[in-house]
């Protein structure tokens, strides 16, 4: 397939690109606590500039400690940063990739634990209602400010970065000046487009005077804020002028801010390319190179955008998390080799609980951890559950030279991940399940289909390893009634035809696959009620998902009845009891139990003592989601 577009040479400034596909800047929390890039930063965008991406940005990286976003942000606010970034620039160079470093101040999108002191903004208007109220900014100390950014951008090139990036997007200080959703200010810094457009202006002049005429500055802009009040792509477009007038060699245009966050990271609900509208207008009206971002997955997709005039650049976020190497796969044609973005957000997820994680890459920030060595003593390995764990261990335990026998149940491969796709707008998970078992395949992995592992044909067959990724089982719950309700499970739910569900129907217990499964009958055209005992729904989801499967439930009418507990069930009835105390609620044709899982830990029990090696993984050893059982997978499988 031509890809002659996307993999053509490129330029911003004196930077010169061999394709135009980008790495935008996410913010990883790999960095130490002093800002500096760890091994395991480096690692990280080490892998990814030699898997061909036309350039990288940096993840934010912050200017002042004032506006520091996370307490392990990169940093680049002191000399003593300088030489530590330079580490990091140069093992990208080593490599011959080209890395842009971002700079910026978080302003009221952070917090004063992480940043020590009171947190600055152009107005005192916090984030939401009940978050931190910022202080506002005195002129002399947005002088200040925009002196901490010229600091920044000239420690950025002595560090030898190829070019750097300017943050005025996502609801960020520059940002937030920009915006009359967060400046109220009536000086001149404030009011009209013009006062409002003052600092990044100021700034842009200045860091343009300091790094020299010929030094790539490219700014991120939000497109669109889309909050009631916020930035709108006409504002975006004079913004964007007046920055190419002042010294721009490039716009990356992105959207939201943190009251639009659901969006900033648009989730599998959300149509790919969904901000490539918002380059395409700011493209019309400047001559300067344009870059788009939003749900990008691939090569393909990005080919056409370029192709079709929409932008000068793509940037792929999150596919480049999943496979560090798509560039080079996709110019070399080997795209059933492309591990796919499933949109699942779970990075999101895990970066906000400290450091980010891939769902479908359990390598991701773990470069250097899972090096993968070829055995010098190849073992005969059997292993338990075609689903994503499974698959995993045998694919990685196989390509190291082992003898490995896959045994699953079913006629299928993906275990509960094929059931999890049926829900609406969830079929991208199968492009993992299906780019598995391309892998186990072009190992040599045997595969055995429809046969169940047993104590006994292991005793015959004599492994050396046995790996159980058996999986887990619905929890049934031991309420009175549940067995003459006839009341069945999700898994049960998504594996019939639609067509045997009747009209109406109780879901109980609204975690992830209880909304998605109200989803899922909603959109069939069920009347579906929803029962969580917890006062939200999807509450262990990342919350782009909980805020979309929200509206999609309410849309179509779906009633929840959140704290309220079921206390015994009937024939299409339960006795439920909320703050108002105990009821009925009843002509329900259908009940589905979402009461959780519980381990499948029969084989192992079985195995014990019967097998030299014996290890379990994934919802095996403890229910969980894809991520940690493909991580769980390779971690063992690197080391049999």
């Amino acid at each position: 397939m031509a890809l002659d577009k996307i993999f053509s040479s490129f330029s911003i400034g004196t930077m010169k690109m061999d394709n135009r596909i980008v790495m935008p800047p996410m913010a990883t929390n790999f960095a130490s606590l002093d800002g500096y890039p760890t091994d395991r930063l480096i690692a990280y965008y080490r892998e990814r500039a030699k898997g061909g991406v036309g350039y990288l940005n940096t993840e934010h990286t912050g200017v002042i400690q004032q506006g520091r976003a996370s307490a392990n942000m990169l940093m680049i606010s002191s000399d003593d940063h300088i030489a530590p970034l330079r580490r990091l620039i140069d093992a990208v160079h080593a490599v011959s990739g080209k890395i842009v470093v971002q700079i910026n101040h978080a302003g009221r999108q952070t917090s004063s634990v992480v940043t020590g002191m009171p947190i600055v903004a152009p107005s005192p208007v916090p984030v939401t209602p009940v978050a931190e109220t910022p202080r506002e900014l005195t002129i002399p100390e947005i002088e200040g400010i925009g002196e901490a950014f010229v600091a920044a951008a000239e420690r950025v090139k002595k560090a030898g970065a190829d070019g750097l990036e300017l943050h005025m997007a996502h609801g960020y200080l520059l940002c937030s000046f920009l915006s009359l959703f967060s400046n109220r200010r009536t000086d001149a810094y404030g009011g009209d487009l013009t006062g409002r457009s003052r600092l990044c202006l100021e700034v842009l002049r200045s860091v343009r005077r300091q790094v020299g005429p010929d030094y790539p500055i490219i700014c991120r802009l939000s497109g669109d804020e889309y909050v009631e009040g916020g930035l709108k792509i006409e504002e975006t477009c004079r913004i964007a002028t007046l920055l190419e007038q002042n010294g721009a060699d490039a716009l990356h245009i992105s959207a939201c801010n943190a009251a639009s966050g659901y969006l900033n990271h648009p989730p599998y609900y959300v149509e790919e390319c969904v901000f490539v509208h918002l380059a395409e207008a700011v493209k019309a009206v400047v001559d300067i190179p344009v870059i788009t971002v939003g749900r990008i997955k691939d090569a393909v997709t990005a080919d056409r955008i370029i192709r079709e005039g929409k932008a000068d650049l793509v940037s792929m976020g999150r596919a480049l998390i999943a496979d560090p190497h798509l560039p080079e796969k996709a110019r070399a044609g080997r795209f059933s080799e492309i591990n796919p973005c499933i949109s699942c957000n779970r990075c999101i997820q895990y970066f906000r609980k400290g450091g980010l994680r891939c769902a479908v890459n359990p390598e991701a920030g773990y470069e250097d951890q899972f090096k993968f060595t070829k055995t010098d003593h190849p073992k005969k390995i059997w292993i338990a559950g075609g689903g994503p764990g499974g698959l995993k261990a045998a694919e990685i335990a196989a390509g190291r030279g082992h003898q490995v026998t896959l045994f699953e149940k079913t006629h299928l491969l993906g275990g509960k991940m094929r059931l999890a796709a049926v829900p609406p707008k969830k079929e991208g998970l199968l492009d993992f399940v299906d780019y598995l078992e391309r892998r186990v395949k072009a190992v040599g992995v045997k595969i055995e289909l429809g046969k169940t592992l047993t104590a006994s044909l292991v005793e015959k067959g004599k492994p050396d390893v046995v790996i159980v990724a058996a999986g887990a089982v619905p929890i049934r719950p031991n309420w009175p009634g549940v067995e003459e309700s006839g009341a069945i499970s999700v898994e049960d739910l998504l594996s019939q035809k639609p067509e045997t569900i009747g009209g109406k129907v109780l879901v109980i217990g609204a975690g992830g696959a209880g909304s998605e499964a109200a989803d899922y009958l909603s959109e069939m055209g069920r009347k579906v009620t929803l029962i969580e005992m917890l006062d939200s729904i999807a509450a262990e989801l990342v919350t782009h998902l909980q805020h979309y499967l929200n509206l999609r439930l309410a849309a179509k009418r779906v009633e929840i009845l959140t704290s309220t507990r079921v206390k015994a069930l009937g024939k299409g009835s339960a006795l439920v009891e909320d703050k108002t105390g105990e009821r009925w609620i009843g002509g329900f044709d259908l009940i589905v139990l979402a009461a959780g899982w519980k381990s499948d830990q029969g084989l192992l029990t079985a195995l014990q003592g019967k097998v030299a090696e014996l290890f379990v993984i994934g919802d095996a050893a403890k229910p969980r989601e894809t991520l940690e059982a493909v991580y769980e997978a390779e971690q063992l499988a690197v080391t049999i």
